[in-house]
């Protein structure tokens, strides 16, 4: 049920997608991601390639400078974070279509992914 809230009314919102995958300029950020290299295996068996880590993460030293601003961003615990497209106004994870408005390795995704429940869902259980 929550991954088609998630694609058409996330955070409660009717029209909303992704929004746990797109940091815009809020005080957010896609990590720490505890299961990284297990998450990077995956990933690379799915793609059947060598994928770097840094291709896929944001390490402290690289998020900190990205978004000095932003106290999540500053905090060496919540990394590594999941690296985003900072070329689109929405800084979405490198991972999320927001043309299809989905995760593009939703079965294979982190932990973090998997467990992360907004406030909206959360208040649906």
């Amino acid at each position: 049920m929550s991954s088609k809230l998630c694609s058409t009314k996330c955070f409660g919102t009717k029209g909303n997608h992704g929004g746990c995958c797109q940091i815009y300029d809020r005080e957010w950020i896609l990590g720490e991601i505890d299961d990284a290299d297990e998450f990077l295996e995956r990933l690379q068996l799915r793609f059947n390639a060598d994928i770097k880590y840094s291709d896929v993460f944001i390490d402290y030293e690289e998020g900190s400078a990205l978004f000095p601003e932003r106290e999540s961003w500053q905090n060496p615990e919540n990394y590594p974070a999941l690296r985003l497209n900072t070329a689109l106004d929405s800084n979405p994870c490198v991972f999320y279509n927001s043309t299809v408005k989905r995760c593009t390795v939703y079965d294979i995704r982190p932990n973090t992914c998997k467990e992360y429940k907004c406030d909206y869902l959360k208040g649906l259980e």
